[in-house]
């Protein structure tokens, strides 16, 4: 009943739209394939998309699930791991890659009955290794070089969540400025003004870095929206190797958070974060982010409700610090 049109990869390795049947029949190209045009029945190429590690362009019918009323958050009532929405281990992860605008129209469509959460952040500060650190599995490309993610990736997570993974900011030697102002800083603002689904951006920071002005466009812009922002401050660890003794890893940490949160006008949440997971401080920053991203998607009321629950938590620990 349901056809999936298969289109061949362009050079750039994109999916292109066909153009027989326009933007309303956008399609996705299997990862790493060159296949010719041709059309096979729906139920035949999910089958083929069955592993849970493989990256697809792939939009399947019916692949949103409804929306579960009376959620309650499994941190809080004690299930067991296949109760999590992000498990230990076992998480069965869909890659849904939207290069243009008609193929992510058609994505957020698909996905509109799962919560959405978006992770965001300059290249190389952490973001694809956050998203693997959380995940526990291999999926963003993490990589030394800028640029590596060059679409909106919607990774549906067993069934329940949709983590996007967005394209990277420019970092400080400008490598993607260009391909940023002209392709993906577009495609990111429509994803964060159409998605209704979408409840809050994780925003990956490099501890140790300075805001540069386009960060801090971006943040506010993406605030002025009305889209709730959590500060992940990423490789924390590198604090420690850079410190003689626990005193001054403590007061360099806090040194480097106020820098960061004063430059961005941050109000909000932040959390310290490593993907070292050797570390207790890693695991621990690990089960905090996953019990966050549990009562955000809990929350009933969309963007608002989100935005009050942070804020209320955001106080919570400014005065648990005062106290201390």
């Amino acid at each position: 009943k349901g056809i999936l049109l298969l289109a061949r990869r362009s050079a750039s390795g994109y999916g292109q739209e066909s153009p027989k049947h326009g933007a309303q029949d956008a399609s996705m190209v299997l990862h790493r394939q060159s296949l010719p045009t041709t059309r096979v029945p729906l139920l035949f190429a999910l089958s083929m998309a069955r592993p849970a590690v493989r990256r697809q362009r792939l939009v399947s019918a019916a692949m949103a699930a409804p929306a579960r009323e009376g959620y309650a958050s499994p941190f809080l009532s004690g299930k067991g791991n296949d109760d999590f929405v992000v498990r230990n281990d076992r998480n069965d992860v869909r890659v849904l890659q939207c290069p243009t605008p008609p193929v992510l129209r058609q994505g957020i469509a698909e996905t509109a009955g799962l919560p959405h959460i978006c992770v965001a952040g300059e290249s190389n500060a952490g973001k694809s290794s956050l998203i693997n650190h959380l995940l526990k599995k291999k999926l963003a490309k993490a990589s030394s070089v800028a640029g590596k993610t060059r679409s909106v990736d919607l990774m549906l997570v067993n069934e329940r969540l949709v983590l996007a993974d967005l394209p990277g900011l420019p970092s400080r030697d400008h490598q993607v400025e260009r391909l940023w102002r002209s392709t993906w800083e577009p495609l990111v603002a429509s994803y964060v003004r159409q998605c209704e689904p979408l409840r809050a951006m994780l925003y990956a920071h490099d501890i140790r870095w300075k805001v540069t002005p386009l960060v801090r466009s971006f943040l506010q812009d993406v605030q002025a929206s009305g889209l709730p922002v959590v500060l992940v401050l990423t490789k924390d660890d590198r604090i420690a190797d850079e410190a003689d003794d626990r005193p001054s890893e403590a007061r360099r940490r806090l040194k480097l958070t106020q820098a960061v949160r004063r430059s961005l006008d941050f109000r909000g949440l932040h959390f310290h974060y490593s993907t070292e997971s050797s570390l207790p401080s890693s695991r621990r920053g690990r089960r905090q982010l996953l019990s966050l991203i549990e009562d955000l998607i809990g929350e009933p009321g969309g963007r608002e409700e989100c935005r009050r629950l942070l804020e209320a938590r955001a106080a919570k620990k400014q005065g648990r610090a005062e106290q201390d």
